[in-house]
């Protein structure tokens, strides 16, 4: 939630009583009423007819230490037929009409059936009738168009409000759907909204637990700080030719789109307007401004009567898309395009005077080609003018929002100058969104992005505006000590072609953690120095400059630099061993072929790739002198070989013939690493025949014999005798009760 502030308004709501719209016909008494009150008061809007029926359910009690004869039920201005009861009994009651005009709400003086005495409490239901009504200063009903204020009973009060469903209805910001909807309400086709203290409830629009508990009607939620017996403003639309909602699609600079709405009350159509035809301008006009994309697809802009009350022209909530406005503020133009820029100015700062200085910033930036003239704050003549903008909310006494609001503004055009001007300005504000894990960003952060891009010194301009000169002094030196060291560095590193710095030290510096970057800057001036011995063997080798560390360098740690300075020597020792030993092999062969792969993983910037390829065409070559001895020596076997009984049994399956032939054939194709495995293999084949026979004729052995035993260990078990004891006249056999023995020999015994 961002918001800007009204000029020249009190600190507190509450002590306001009649800012815009209704007030008590007793405001002087509002404060200091002699009774507690928790009421609720429903209204059915008839939007077809323009007709509203409403009911008051109010339960008080005495807080004063005298009877009270008589109490009052706030009414509607134009209400008819007005009946007030304690239970079934209909009190009488003396009806003093509002007055729109002069925005006073009406009120029923009822007496009671006996005085309430100090600490008791009786319960009133009234019920009246607002007829159709035009052209006044609040309210508007007629067919198809309900737009109006509401009438509660003041502190303690919810008002309920039920809208046709069907209908286009739109609810002043603090108004809520009721997350319970009565079975008739739903039957009767319309819907509930509820609405207590709207103020706080409206600023708290992005907080989901505020709207949770509020559309359930806690009673935290009651009406409590507004004294006055207003509620809420509705606009409820069945002829949908009365609607008052302006949207469309806005297109941004990078040609995408983002729709944009505006819903307001239509008595204020002229204001709407203006605030839409500015609205479609400055929007993208102000992404330009800003650098990144707005993050959402849609933004809503909504009229609101209640946030001028809280002495705020605009509220913006910058996490859903959503602005609210006040009507008639002297500057609404410029509020509205200040709000518009909270949109990339809200949430992801950290404190009030960066945000609302960045959208004073991006007001201004644009406000001449809008054709606006920003209200002229006249800060600079305040007596407290050098108060630093950081103490706003912090510390500070003073609570002149037009001079904080000024001031803040002021500073952004101050660091633009001192930052080298818009362009730089701009590339800046572009990397708000660059890292997320960084929000929401603060002061700290613009210093140092801002030394970043210009490369000037921004001490003196943030000690001038932002931070108090004798409590910073300490932390500002150690900062520009480290940011010193790590200037040095960038400066060297950059003569060795390497732009950034490693991530440690950038982290500790985005954080303020001085006191490890003097340690780090000397590890990585160490990695500078290794990578500028390996540099210059590079050279010498003719193996040029790659980018492996350039890369590692600007993103990773010193310490992961350093693995890739040393892999990258360890590449290149490898390729001029290789080089070195390769030099008498042919162009065309698989050792060549390796070297020319090594040197192109290595300008690839793939070292350990570039290793490896390197030693495989070491590898190759030995490989390849290895397998042109070892063919011969399988030739010799070949020819020696005389197999006996065992070796005939151990070459089964073998086919060493073949393998030399294959291996004399991947020799003549230069492939030494395929001929000497092949012909290595073909004289095993003929050396280890015998071995491999008896071994074969061993293991046949031991099977036959593992065979032989499971037979005889099958046909032991069968011809056990098995005990079967059956009973007299069982089985196929007269017999005698007992016991016989069967085995699977029985067949034996058969006659």
């Amino acid at each position: 939630m961002r918001i800007r502030r009204l000029a020249l308004v009190a600190v507190f709501a509450f002590s306001l009583l009649s800012l815009v719209g209704m007030e008590s016909p007793a405001p002087a008494l509002a404060q200091t009423v002699p009774y507690n009150v928790a009421s609720e008061s429903y209204y059915r809007l008839n939007t077809d007819a323009g007709r509203i029926t409403v009911s008051v359910h109010a339960e008080y009690q005495n807080a004063i230490g005298k009877d009270l004869p008589t109490l009052p039920v706030y009414l509607m201005p134009g209400a008819e037929n007005v009946v007030v009861k304690a239970g079934d009994e209909v009190l009488e009651t003396k009806v003093t009409p509002g007055n729109e005009a002069a925005g006073l709400a009406g009120a029923a003086v009822a007496t009671l059936p006996r005085p309430l005495k100090t600490n008791t409490r009786i319960v009133l239901d009234a019920t009246y009738d607002v007829a159709p009504r035009t052209g006044g200063k609040i309210m508007t009903l007629e067919a198809g168009l309900i737009e109006t204020a509401f009438i509660g009973q003041g502190p303690g009060s919810f008002v309920l409000v039920d809208v046709p469903k069907a209908g286009d209805n739109y609810f002043d910001p603090g108004c809520l759907l009721a997350s319970s909807q009565p079975g008739d309400v739903k039957a009767d086709g319309f819907e509930r909204w509820v609405c207590g203290e709207v103020t706080v409830i409206g600023l708290n629009a992005d907080d989901p637990d505020v709207i949770r508990r509020c559309a359930a009607m806690d009673d935290k939620c009651r009406q409590r700080t507004d004294i006055r017996v207003f509620s809420a403003y509705v606009q409820s639309v069945t002829d949908f030719s009365k609607s008052a909602k302006l949207e469309g699609d806005v297109v941004m600079p990078d040609g995408r789109t983002v729709h944009l709405a505006l819903k307001y009350f239509k008595r204020d159509q002229a204001w709407a307007d203006k605030q839409w035809a500015i609205a479609q301008k400055a929007f993208p006009m102000l992404e330009t401004v800003f650098g990144w994309p707005y993050p959402n697809k849609t933004l809503v802009m909504r009229q609101s009567h209640h946030i001028e009350r809280a002495g705020a022209a605009g509220v913006a909530f910058h996490t859903i898309g959503e602005v609210l406005l006040a009507t008639d503020t002297g500057f609404d133009e410029e509020v509205t395009i200040h709000e518009l820029a909270h949109s990339w100015a809200g949430f992801n700062l950290e404190t009030k005077w960066l945000w609302e200085g960045l959208a004073e910033y991006g007001t201004k930036a644009i406000a001449s080609d809008l054709g606006v003239r920003p209200v002229e704050t006249g800060w600079s003549t305040r007596p407290y003018k050098n108060e630093p903008l950081s103490m706003w909310y912090h510390g500070s006494d003073i609570y002149d929002s037009e001079f904080w609001y000024g001031k803040a503004g002021a500073f952004w055009f101050a660091y633009e100058t001192a930052i080298g001007g818009r362009a730089n300005m701009t590339a800046l504000l572009g990397r708000m969104d660059d890292e997320p894990s960084l929000l929401p960003l603060d002061a700290g952060w613009f210093m140092d992005q801002g030394e970043w891009v210009s490369g000037n010194n921004l001490d003196s301009l943030f000690v001038e505006w932002v931070y108090n000169p004798v409590t910073s002094k300490s932390l500002l030196a150690d900062r520009r000590a480290a940011h010193d060291l790590v200037k040095a560095l960038q400066a060297r590193g950059t003569s060795l072609g390497l732009s950034g710095m490693p991530s440690d030290i950038y982290d500790n510096l985005l954080a303020w953690v001085f006191d490890p970057v003097a340690g780090q800057v000397a590890k990585a001036n160490k990695v500078l120095d290794s990578y500028a011995e390996v540099l210059a063997l590079s050279t010498e080798a003719g193996l040029g400059t790659p980018d492996g560390v350039s890369q590692s360098w600007g993103k990773k740690r010193v310490a992961d630099t350093a693995i890739v300075v040393e892999e990258q020597r360890q590449a290149i020792l490898a390729i001029l061993s290789a080089t070195k030993d390769l030099e008498s092999a042919a162009d065309d062969s698989v050792a060549r072929q390796k070297l020319a792969e090594a040197r192109e993983k290595y300008s690839a910037g793939d070292y350990a790739g570039a290793k490896a390829a390197a030693a495989g065409g070491l590898t190759a070559a030995y490989n390849e002198v290895a397998a042109g001895k070892m063919i011969a020596i399988a030739r010799e076997k070949q020819q020696s070989f005389s197999p006996n009984f065992f070796g005939r049994i151990g070459m089964f399956f073998t086919n060493p013939a073949g393998d030399l032939a294959k291996a004399e054939a991947a020799y003549a194709a230069g492939d030494g690493t395929k001929a000497l495995e092949l012909s290595r293999g073909a004289y095993d084949s003929w050396d280890g025949a015998t071995q491999r026979g008896i071994q074969r004729l061993a293991m046949g052995a031991g099977i036959m014999c593992m065979l032989t035993f499971l037979v005889w260990f099958v046909l032991r078990r069968l011809s056990e005798p098995t005990v079967v004891t059956r009973k007299a006249g069982q089985g196929h056999h007269l017999e005698e009760a007992g016991e016989r023995r069967s085995s699977w020999r029985d067949w034996e015994n058969t006659p």
